[in-house]
This record gives C-alpha cells, structure tokens and sequence, in this order.
C-alpha cells in the first residue's frame, strides 16, 4: 500500500509539474505573440491616424531632395523634398483599408459559395466547383493588371480582382468544411424540423467553419496587400501629391544610395502591418476554433 502511494504522489507531482510547465509555455506564448505583433499595432494606429498627427501637409517640400536625417526631419526627405515621416503618416491608411475590404468582400464572396456548393451538393455543387477551378487558374497580378488598364486602379478594382481569384481557394475550404459539418447530429435535427436552408447554414453550419475561413482571411490580406503595393510600385498607384507607402519606394529607389530611408521606411511599415494582422487574425480564427 504504501509503494502504490508513493507512486501515486509521485504520478501527481508529475502531472502537476508538468500542467505548470504548461500554463507557463502558454503564457510565454501568449506575450511572445504580443511583443511580436505591438510594433505591428502602433503601425495600423499610425496608419488610420497618420493623416492628423503628420508635422508636414501631404507633398509639402519643406528641404532640398534626399537630406539625411536631422533634427528637422526624422527620417530626412524624399526625391521632392518632401518630409519622409509625413509621407509615410499620409499614405498608409490606403494600405490599410482597401486590403481589409478586400480581404472582407474575398470572406463573405468564398464562404458563401463554399457552404452553398457543399450543403446543396448535387448539380448546383458541380456547377460551382467547374467554375472555381476556372477561376483558380488566373494568376492575381495579371487579373489587376488588366482591370486596372482598362477601369484604373482604384479600390473597387482591387476587391474585385481579389474576389476574383481570391475566393476559389475560401470557397473550397469553405465546402470541405460544410459537408463534414452537415453530416453532425445537430444539423439533421435542425433538416427533420423543417428549417430553411439559410436558417442551418447560418445557425448550423457558419459557426462551425467561421475558424479556417478566420485563419485563411489572413493569407487574404496579405495577398491584397501585396497587391495595392504592386500596382504603386508599377506606377498605377495614387499619383502626386498623393502617395502610399508602395509609391514612396517606387518614387525613393533612385536615391537610396544618399537616404536610405526612402526605401527602409515605407518597407519597414509594410512588413510590420502584415505580421501585426497576421497575428491579430491567427489569434480570433483560434478563438472561434476553441
């Protein structure tokens, strides 16, 4: 009796040791992933107030072109002289909103089309499914390239391009997500009761695929993102006085060699806006998961 005490407390200490190592690599993960995404969230802060708080108007020329910095200018100025820290405050909150519209309308477009063709199945499933890999074959810098050619560059060409060959991919995982879904007990009650199909599919079905629609939502973004600032790097972006952060590098490249920072800065925003949603998107697709 008392070797199969000892073992016992033996078995308690360790299953206790080993719950404190794991509440402490949770909270060492949960600040990891704040300290990685802080720098991130001031960004998308600077991004939406930016605008109000800039030291220069928008494509003022305040000093002679590519000045280093000073104690004048932060970050120095641009090839027009203008303030580099007030141009980037003016031009990230283009970067900002239409890769989040986007990335909204790509979701709703995606999830909606997935969760039809895969409670529906039948014919209406085919039809959808011929049509998404249609769609999946047309590479997303051609699409805008061409919408922007012909209608400009402006945001509503850019949500339609991403919806374009953004929701193929949301739509698939959307449908495999919904037939596995609609098999659950809880969705035959809910058939044998007589509910609509809108009712089950937003009652039933949505909460339950809202988490890998959430996770992928981010890679959505990013893909949005990338491609606002391809199109400013490729000149179909805001043109002078106005500017984003894609145009800034576009328009600084030439005098990298005398400010560096008219490249490093507007570069450095992007990559810390897209870790900073990346993570914020990660954390409430887990939410919805759990």
């Amino acid at each position: 009796m008392t070797a199969r005490a000892d073992v016992a407390e033996a078995s308690g200490a360790t299953a206790g040791a080993t719950g404190r190592r794991s509440a402490i690599a949770a909270g060492v993960g949960r600040y990891g992933l704040l300290l990685v995404a802080l720098p991130g969230v001031v960004v998308v802060v600077l991004a939406i107030i930016g605008p109000w708080i800039a030291p220069h108007p928008l494509g003022a020329s305040v000093a002679p072109p590519f000045e280093p910095p000073s104690d004048d200018h932060l970050f120095g100025t641009d090839r027009l002289g203008r303030d580099l820290w007030s141009q980037a405050l003016h031009g990230g909150r283009r970067l900002l909103i239409v890769p989040l519209l986007a990335a909204i309308a790509t979701v709703f477009v995606g999830g909606a089309v997935g969760m039809i063709a895969g409670y529906l199945r039948g014919r209406i499933d085919a039809l959808i499914l011929a049509t998404l890999d249609l769609l999946l074959v047309l590479p997303g810098v051609l699409v805008l390239l061409v919408l922007a050619t012909g209608w400009g560059a402006g945001p509503l060409v850019i949500v339609i391009a991403m919806v374009l060959t953004g929701s193929p991919f949301l739509a698939r995982l959307a449908r495999t997500a919904t037939r596995e879904v609609s098999q659950a007990p809880f969705v035959q009650v809910s058939v044998t009761q007589g509910d609509g199909t809108f009712t089950i599919l937003r009652r039933d079905v949505l909460p339950n695929v809202l988490g890998p629609l959430l996770a992928d939502s981010g890679m959505r973004f990013l893909g949005a993102l990338y491609l606002v600032a391809a199109l400013s790097l490729l000149g179909f972006g805001p043109q002078t006085p106005e500017t984003d952060w894609g145009v800034m590098i576009r328009e600084n490249a030439e005098g990298a060699g005398l400010n560096i920072w008219g490249l490093a800065l507007p570069a450095m925003m992007i990559a810390l806006l897209s870790i900073a949603v990346n993570v914020v998107l990660q954390t409430v697709s887990d939410r919805f998961a759990r």
